[in-house]
Protein backbone atom coordinates (compact mmCIF):
# COMPACT_ATOMS: atom_id res chain seq x y z
CA UNK A 1 0.00 0.00 0.00
CA UNK A 2 1.39 3.41 -0.96
CA UNK A 3 0.95 6.69 0.88
CA UNK A 4 -0.15 9.76 -1.06
CA UNK A 5 0.82 12.92 0.89
CA UNK A 6 -1.33 15.15 -1.37
CA UNK A 7 -4.94 15.81 -0.34
CA UNK A 8 -7.69 14.64 -2.65
CA UNK A 9 -9.21 17.13 -5.09
CA UNK A 10 -12.68 17.03 -3.41
CA UNK A 11 -11.08 17.80 -0.05
CA UNK A 12 -9.17 20.77 -1.49
CA UNK A 13 -12.35 22.06 -3.17
CA UNK A 14 -14.36 21.72 0.06
CA UNK A 15 -11.70 23.57 2.07
CA UNK A 16 -11.50 26.36 -0.52
CA UNK A 17 -15.29 26.73 -0.52
CA UNK A 18 -15.37 26.86 3.28
CA UNK A 19 -12.67 29.56 3.39
CA UNK A 20 -14.44 31.60 0.71
CA UNK A 21 -17.77 31.37 2.58
CA UNK A 22 -16.09 32.36 5.85
CA UNK A 23 -14.48 35.41 4.22
CA UNK A 24 -17.76 36.42 2.56
CA UNK A 25 -19.49 36.13 5.94
CA UNK A 26 -17.28 38.94 7.24
CA UNK A 27 -18.96 41.58 5.03
CA UNK A 28 -21.71 43.63 6.71
CA UNK A 29 -23.84 46.62 5.88
CA UNK A 30 -22.18 49.22 8.07
CA UNK A 31 -24.02 52.43 7.21
CA UNK A 32 -26.88 53.59 4.97
CA UNK A 33 -28.09 56.94 3.71
CA UNK A 34 -31.83 56.62 3.17
CA UNK A 35 -32.82 60.24 2.52
CA UNK A 36 -29.90 62.42 1.39
CA UNK A 37 -29.89 66.20 1.08
CA UNK A 38 -31.38 67.65 -2.13
CA UNK A 39 -29.34 66.46 -5.14
CA UNK A 40 -27.57 63.74 -3.11
CA UNK A 41 -27.77 60.00 -3.54
CA UNK A 42 -28.78 57.16 -1.27
CA UNK A 43 -25.90 54.79 -0.57
CA UNK A 44 -24.94 51.66 1.32
CA UNK A 45 -21.55 51.31 3.00
CA UNK A 46 -20.12 47.82 3.45
CA UNK A 47 -17.48 46.89 6.01
CA UNK A 48 -15.13 43.91 6.12
CA UNK A 49 -14.86 42.70 9.72
CA UNK A 50 -12.49 39.90 8.73
CA UNK A 51 -8.74 39.56 8.37
CA UNK A 52 -8.71 38.75 4.63
CA UNK A 53 -9.69 40.75 1.56
CA UNK A 54 -13.05 39.77 0.06
CA UNK A 55 -14.03 39.98 -3.62
CA UNK A 56 -17.54 41.44 -3.78
CA UNK A 57 -17.83 41.44 -7.59
CA UNK A 58 -21.51 41.33 -8.60
CA UNK A 59 -22.79 41.59 -5.01
CA UNK A 60 -25.95 43.70 -4.77
CA UNK A 61 -27.22 46.06 -2.11
CA UNK A 62 -30.89 47.01 -2.15
CA UNK A 63 -32.65 49.82 -0.31
CA UNK A 64 -36.33 49.06 0.22
CA UNK A 65 -38.94 51.68 1.15
CA UNK A 66 -42.45 50.21 1.11
CA UNK A 67 -42.97 48.84 -2.41
CA UNK A 68 -40.02 50.79 -3.84
CA UNK A 69 -36.63 49.05 -4.22
CA UNK A 70 -33.37 50.58 -5.45
CA UNK A 71 -30.54 48.19 -6.31
CA UNK A 72 -26.81 48.83 -6.54
CA UNK A 73 -24.38 46.21 -7.92
CA UNK A 74 -20.67 46.11 -7.13
CA UNK A 75 -18.53 46.11 -10.30
CA UNK A 76 -16.23 43.28 -11.39
CA UNK A 77 -13.00 43.30 -9.39
CA UNK A 78 -14.47 45.13 -6.38
CA UNK A 79 -12.48 44.13 -3.30
CA UNK A 80 -12.76 45.08 0.35
CA UNK A 81 -9.51 44.79 2.31
CA UNK A 82 -9.63 43.72 5.97
CA UNK A 83 -11.18 46.30 8.32
CA UNK A 84 -12.00 48.54 5.33
CA UNK A 85 -15.09 50.10 3.74
CA UNK A 86 -16.70 50.00 0.31
CA UNK A 87 -19.55 52.31 -0.70
CA UNK A 88 -22.23 51.33 -3.21
CA UNK A 89 -23.68 54.59 -4.55
CA UNK A 90 -27.32 54.91 -5.56
CA UNK A 91 -28.96 57.35 -7.95
CA UNK A 92 -30.13 60.96 -7.54
CA UNK A 93 -33.50 59.87 -8.98
CA UNK A 94 -34.23 57.65 -5.98
CA UNK A 95 -36.96 58.99 -3.76
CA UNK A 96 -37.58 57.18 -0.49
CA UNK A 97 -38.50 59.83 2.04
CA UNK A 98 -40.04 57.38 4.47
CA UNK A 99 -36.82 55.58 5.33
CA UNK A 100 -36.57 51.86 4.75
CA UNK A 101 -33.97 49.15 5.13
CA UNK A 102 -30.95 47.81 3.24
CA UNK A 103 -30.24 44.23 2.21
CA UNK A 104 -26.96 42.77 0.92
CA UNK A 105 -26.83 39.80 -1.48
CA UNK A 106 -23.76 37.92 -2.69
CA UNK A 107 -23.16 37.18 -6.38
CA UNK A 108 -25.42 34.09 -6.16
CA UNK A 109 -28.32 36.08 -4.72
CA UNK A 110 -27.90 34.72 -1.18
CA UNK A 111 -28.82 37.25 1.52
CA UNK A 112 -25.68 38.11 3.49
CA UNK A 113 -26.99 40.90 5.72
CA UNK A 114 -30.06 43.06 6.31
CA UNK A 115 -30.58 46.14 8.43
CA UNK A 116 -33.61 46.92 10.56
CA UNK A 117 -36.16 49.34 9.10
CA UNK A 118 -35.26 52.93 9.90
CA UNK A 119 -37.11 56.21 9.41
CA UNK A 120 -35.35 59.14 7.73
CA UNK A 121 -37.55 62.00 6.56
CA UNK A 122 -35.20 64.94 7.11
CA UNK A 123 -33.34 65.23 3.76
CA UNK A 124 -30.05 65.86 5.56
CA UNK A 125 -26.59 64.31 5.78
CA UNK A 126 -27.45 62.06 8.71
CA UNK A 127 -27.24 58.31 8.12
CA UNK A 128 -27.94 55.11 10.03
CA UNK A 129 -24.75 53.25 10.95
CA UNK A 130 -23.33 50.58 13.18
CA UNK A 131 -21.73 51.98 16.31
CA UNK A 132 -18.88 50.98 16.39
CA UNK A 133 -18.04 49.79 12.86
CA UNK A 134 -18.94 46.15 12.31
CA UNK A 135 -20.91 45.87 15.57
CA UNK A 136 -23.33 42.99 14.95
CA UNK A 137 -25.58 41.50 17.61
CA UNK A 138 -28.47 41.00 15.16
CA UNK A 139 -30.61 43.46 17.12
CA UNK A 140 -32.11 46.85 16.25
CA UNK A 141 -29.65 48.46 18.67
CA UNK A 142 -26.72 47.81 16.30
CA UNK A 143 -27.62 50.96 14.32
CA UNK A 144 -27.72 54.58 15.45
CA UNK A 145 -28.45 57.84 13.65
CA UNK A 146 -25.58 60.27 13.25
CA UNK A 147 -23.75 62.46 10.78
CA UNK A 148 -22.95 60.32 7.74
CA UNK A 149 -19.36 59.11 7.48
CA UNK A 150 -19.53 57.51 4.02
CA UNK A 151 -16.42 55.38 3.44
CA UNK A 152 -14.90 56.29 6.81
CA UNK A 153 -15.16 55.03 10.41
CA UNK A 154 -18.45 55.80 12.12
CA UNK A 155 -18.26 58.22 15.01
CA UNK A 156 -19.45 56.76 18.28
Amino acid sequence: MSYNPLPSLPLVAACTLALTAAAAGSILINEMELNPPEGGTGWVELYNTGNSSVDISDWTAAITDGGWVGKIMAPEGAMIPPKAFYVLEGSTSWDHNDGGFATLYDESGIKMDETPTRIDSLNNDFAWGRRPDGYDTDTDGDFGLGRGTKGKPNKI
